[in-house]
């Protein structure tokens, strides 16, 4: 994959942050540095590190996309409340019965649904 200034940019500003952010906001930001950068060169950026596995993808309930520079295995929660995303590190080897009848495992994406400890509060 060629690194283009935008999509450098891009994939830096993710990398560089522990959370997750729709086009938009990545848009903005990026904009910050790359004045003249379009909404569509963001997305077809994103695209493009996504396909190249640079960033994933995390999606909520009401079918919004978010992107995520932490590539490593992790599990993503997603509050049905108020849409917000947390992280949680993967424990010991949980995929270890996979492996054990001969599988080999060459990435996963698990995510969670359900309501964050701030909103089962509210309620």
């Amino acid at each position: 994959m060629r690194l283009t200034h935008q999509r450098e940019e891009i994939l830096s500003f993710l990398r560089s942050k522990r959370a997750h952010y729709n086009a938009v906001e990545i848009y903005d930001a990026v904009r910050e540095r790359i004045p003249n950068i379009s909404l569509g060169t963001v997305y077809r950026n994103l695209g493009k590190l996504v396909e190249d596995g640079e960033i994933i993808t995390v999606e909520t309930d009401n079918r919004s996309i978010y992107y995520d520079g932490y590539i490593a295995p992790h599990t993503h929660f997603v509050c049905k409340c108020c849409s917000q995303i947390f992280d949680f590190e993967e424990e010991g080897q949980s995929f270890k019965s996979i492996s054990d009848k001969g599988f080999t495992i060459d990435k996963h994406r698990t995510v969670l649904y359900g309501t964050c400890t701030e909103c089962n509060e509210k309620n």
